[in-house]
């Protein structure tokens, strides 16, 4: 028997807090989401993951990274500039999370790299349609989904 594991995008989050990490994997699963999301710890662990996964060939490597560190100190838009020629050598597409309303802070984000920015929500609805969102652009925007092959 063939697991379908195997077909799965594997999407990785870095994230300094594990209760929102858990909240985000809920809430892809509750939209039937083909992705399995791994936790890879805070900043400091995620980078050292991501320079070994992404330096990786095959199987290894992530199919997207998600970011979602603490916004309001600039974290994720550090992380994803000092990631991103990394990830942009590996084709593999950076996302990240950011407060509602900071149209100044997305700019950043964009700015340092990532390649889309999605919104933290705070009402459970809200925060699972962002995370289909988050799918939706994966598959839209990138090669690697199997069926886009």
């Amino acid at each position: 028997m063939t697991s379908n594991a195997a077909f799965e995008p594997l999407f990785v989050l870095v994230d300094d807090h594990i209760h929102s990490a858990r909240l985000m994997r809920r809430a892809m699963h509750a939209n039937a989401s083909p992705a399995r999301l791994v936790w890879i710890g805070n900043a400091k662990r995620g980078e050292r993951t991501l320079v070994r996964l992404l330096g990786a060939t095959g199987a290894q490597r992530p199919d997207m990274v998600i970011v979602d560190l603490k916004s309001h100190s600039g974290a994720t838009a550090a992380f994803i500039s000092r990631i991103g020629n990394l990830a942009a050598g590996a084709n593999v597409p950076l996302a990240a999370i950011a407060d509602t309303g900071a149209t100044e802070n997305r700019r950043a984000l964009l700015q340092s790299g990532a390649d889309a920015v999605f919104v933290r929500h705070h009402e459970l609805g809200a925060y699972r349609a962002e995370m289909a969102n988050i799918i939706d652009f994966w598959v839209r925007e990138t090669v690697t989904w199997p069926i886009r092959a």
